[in-house]
Formats: structure tokens, C-alpha cells, sequence
């Protein structure tokens, strides 16, 4: 019974699945139909919206294809301006730099020709030079008018060769010689100028250190009415200075010896103290020197044949008529001839020992005027040096003036201290050599004596 029944079911299952597989191929028939069926209607709606839509792609393919062909074109408009734009920017800047250099040039010259023009001249060309050296920062003006405002001195310039060529006059004010400040009229002739004042007092126009005027240098008195007629009628002649000034300058710093002196400061003192001190010395010394006679041969013959004939007071007599040391010195040989060679001898180099440092004293003194005057004066050159260094630290270099004082010492004390010493060490020579030719000569008298006591 179980061996039909597996084969039973077996078959009851197979039926019941042929029966399902009928009906699902019949549903997917149906739906396969159905699904032909739709395909066919979505082509018929694709081939009849294919060419609508390929006629607006190809209208938006050639409008995009335009749009870039209108934006390439307005990038290359938008290029070149941008290069345009930045060559008028450049050649704007190339104008600016052009007439930044051109104003720093009137510039340069504005302020060349304020330092050239003659300082009477000032007066007349003071307020256009102030405005164009001031011109760059006045904000009220515009680029044109600074320029306008510097160019007016060029003509400015222009106008004063040609004036000055032949002479031009005006009227100003100057400082005269005495200090005053008076009214008058210039008369400038190339590099040269000339001021008469309204009193009658005339004189070359120059520029003094310190002051902002015209200072009037008195040239004398018989050159006024000269040029007080140039100045006021612009015809006649006037003193022609060849150095443009230079002479005045140099006349200027002419000074007395008593000037110079003081400028020296404390220690020229001391170095003219020991300078009369060496003077005085080497007075009194000649004349102590010139007054030694030295000793002649015919006295040393005399007194050894006075000797050689037994006359002792005779000689002893004409050997104390010799004045000096010379003549000490035979008394004493003459006093001690009866004794020996060597006593003798020891006698006269005694008496030349003794009458040696009596010639040489006080030469020293002048010897050492000549080295202590050098040093004075190098103590004046430290003191003003020091005294330089001071107002340089107040004052700075720019006033030369200031410094001069310190200078001055400096210098002065060094020039007299070598000019003290310099006469001190040749009067002391001549002094020593005139002491030691004394003293030669009294060593070849003694030596003369000497050798005709013993051959008598």
C-alpha cells in the first residue's frame, strides 16, 4: 500500500503544476501583448516629439554657440580696455614722475639763484622767491600754478642779466660801517655792488657773516661822491675791486700785534714772561762777555821778560793791568812763578776752573726758556682744542665763527711758544760759544806762561 502511494502523490503534484504553469504562460502572453501594445504607442509619441525637440537642441546649440562667441568678444573689448586703461596709467604716472623731476629741478635752481644774487638784490626779489620755494606745499594752488609760480623766477633771472649787464639801480636799505641801518640806492654792475646812502656815505654792498642785509665796506672817503653819483644818476665811474671782494676780506682780518696776542688767551702770559726773561738774560750776559778782554800775546812777552830779568813787581804790575779773568789769572801765575812746574799749573787750572762756571752761569736759564716755551705752547693748543670740542657740543660746526676763538688759541700760543724758543736756543748757543772762547783763550795764555817760566 505505501509502495503506491509515493507514486500517487508524485502525480497529483505533477498535475496540479502543469495546470499552474498553463495559466502563468497565458498571463505573460497577455501581458507581453500588452506591454508590445505600449511600446508601440511610446514610439509613435517618440518619433513624433524627436524632431521638435532635435530643432529646439539645434536652436539652443546655436544660441550657446553665440553666447560664447559674444562673451569671447566681450572678454577681448573687456582685455583691451584693461590694456589701454593701463597705458594711460603708466604714461600718467610717467607725466607725474616727469614733473615731480622738473619741479625738483626749479627747485634747485630757485634756491641756487637765491644764494647767487647779490644780497642788496634780496630786498627786490624776496617776496617772488618766497613764493615758489613755498609753492609745493601751498595746497590752495593747483599743479599749474606751481608751476607758473616757479617759472616766474626763470624769467625772473632773465630779466636780471639783462639788467645788471649794463648796470641796475634801486632803492633799498644796507648796514652801514657804523652799524646803522639806513636807507639808500644800489648799484649792481655784474658781480659787483655799490651803496650810497641818503647822508652821503657810499661804499662796496657785501654779504657779513650773520646777517641777513647788505653790510656797506667803507672803502674811503674820497670814492663817495663817486659813487653816490653812479648810485643816484646810474652814470659816471667807480672803484673796480679785480677780487670781487676777497681784498676787503683779506683787510678785514688784519689785525695789530696786540690782537693777535690776546687771542692767544692766559697762556701767552707766561710764554711772553719767559720770552722778556730769556731777552733779558741774554742782554746782560753779552754784555758781561764783551766786557772779558782777552789775553794779547805782547802781555804774556811782557810780563815773562819782566820775570826773565828778575823785575817780579813789574810784572806782577802789568799783569793786574789786565782786566778780567785773564788778568786774575796772570797775577796768580806771576805771584806763584818761583815755584814748581806742577804747583803752578794746578795754580792756573784753578783759576780757569773758578772763572769757568762765573762766564757759563745763568745760560742755562735761556736754555731752558727754549724747551719750557715750546710746551707752554702746547698747553695752549690742548686748552683750545678743548676749548673748540666745548662749542662744537654747544654750538655744532656749522658756525665757524664760534669756533674760531678756540682755534685761535690753539694755534697762537703754539706759533709764539716757537717763536720764543726758537731765538732762545740761538742766543744760548752764541752765549756758550762765546763763554768757551774765553775760556780757550785763557787755557793758550796759561799754556803760553806755563812753557816760557820754564824755558827762561
Amino acid at each position: 500500500m505505501k509502495k503506491y502511494l509515493l507514486p500517487l502523490l508524485l502525480g497529483i503534484t505533477t498535475l496540479s503544476y502543469g495546470q499552474n504553469f498553463e495559466l502563468a504562460s497565458k498571463d505573460a502572453e497577455k501581458d507581453l501583448k500588452s506591454s508590445l501594445s505600449e511600446l508601440t504607442e511610446l514610439r509613435k509619441v517618440v518619433v513624433d516629439e524627436r524632431i521638435p525637440l532635435s530643432n529646439e537642441l539645434n536652436s539652443l546649440e546655436s544660441e550657446a554657440i553665440q553666447k560664447r562667441q559674444d562673451a569671447s568678444h566681450a572678454a577681448r573689448l573687456r582685455d583691451n580696455r584693461t590694456v589701454d586703461l593701463r597705458g594711460f596709467e603708466n604714461r600718467i604716472a610717467r607725466l607725474k614722475d616727469n614733473n615731480n623731476y622738473l619741479s625738483s629741478l626749479l627747485g634747485d635752481y630757485i634756491r641756487r639763484f637765491e644764494t647767487q644774487v647779490h644780497i642788496g638784490e634780496l630786498q627786490l626779489f624776496e617776496e617772488i622767491i618766497t613764493d615758489a620755494k613755498y609753492s609745493q606745499e601751498n595746497i590752495n594752488l593747483s599743479g599749474s600754478d606751481k608751476f607758473k609760480t616757479q617759472l616766474a623766477v626763470i624769467d625772473l633771472a632773465l630779466d636780471r642779466v639783462t639788467d645788471i649787464i649794463g648796470g641796475n639801480t634801486f632803492t633799498g636799505k644796507a648796514i652801514m660801517p657804523d652799524g646803522l641801518y639806513e636807507e639808500g640806492n644800489f648799484i649792481v654792475i655784474g658781480p659787483i655792488a655799490y651803496f650810497a646812502s641818503n647822508q652821503g656815505i657810499a661804499g662796496m654792498a657785501e654779504l657779513a657773516l650773520g646777517s641777513t642785509n647788505a653790510v656797506v665796506q667803507d672803502i674811503g672817503e674820497e670814492h663817495y661822491e663817486a659813487i653816490t653819483t653812479l648810485a643816484n644818476t646810474g652814470g659816471g665811474y667807480a672803484p673796480i675791486d679785480t677780487t670781487l671782494g676777497d681784498a676787503l676780506k683779506v683787510a678785514a682780518t688784519k689785525e695789530t700785534i696786540i690782537e693777535h696776542i690776546k687771542k692767544g688767551g692766559v697762556v701767552m702770559f707766561p710764554i711772553l714772561g719767559l720770552a722778556a726773561f730769556a731777552l733779558l738774560i741774554a742782554i746782560f750776559k753779552w754784555v758781561e762777555l764783551s766786557g772779558v778782554k782777552p789775553a794779547q800775546d805782547n802781555d804774556v812777552s811782557i810780563i815773562l821778560k819782566y820775570l826773565k830779568d828778575g823785575e817780579k813787581e813789574k810784572a806782577l804790575a802789568h799783569a793786574k793791568s789786565v782786566r778780567g779773568p785773564v788778568g786774575e789769572m796772570l797775577t796768580s801765575a806771576v805771584e806763584n812763578a818761583d815755584r814748581d812746574k806742577e804747583i803752578l799749573e794746578e795754580v792756573i787750572y784753578e783759576q780757569i776752573i773758578t772763572t769757568q762756571p762765573k762766564l757759563e752761569r745763568m745760560l742755562p736759564l735761556i736754555q731752558v726758556t727754549a724747551a719750557t716755551a715750546p710746551l707752554l705752547g702746547l698747553l695752549g693748543t690742548v686748552t683750545g682744542m678743548i676749548k673748540t670740542f666745548k662749542l662744537i657740543t654747544v654750538f655744532g660746526t656749522g658756525d665757524a665763527k664760534s669756533l674760531s676763538t678756540g682755534i685761535s688759541e690753539a694755534l697762537i700760543t703754539t706759533e709764539f711758544g716757537l717763536i720764543v724758543a726758537i731765538p732762545a736756543i740761538i742766543l744760548g748757543a752764541i752765549l756758550s760759544r762765546k763763554a768757551r772762547s774765553v775760556v780757550a783763550s785763557m787755557e793758550q795764555t796759561a799754556v803760553s806762561f806755563v812753557n816760557g817760566v820754564i824755558n827762561k
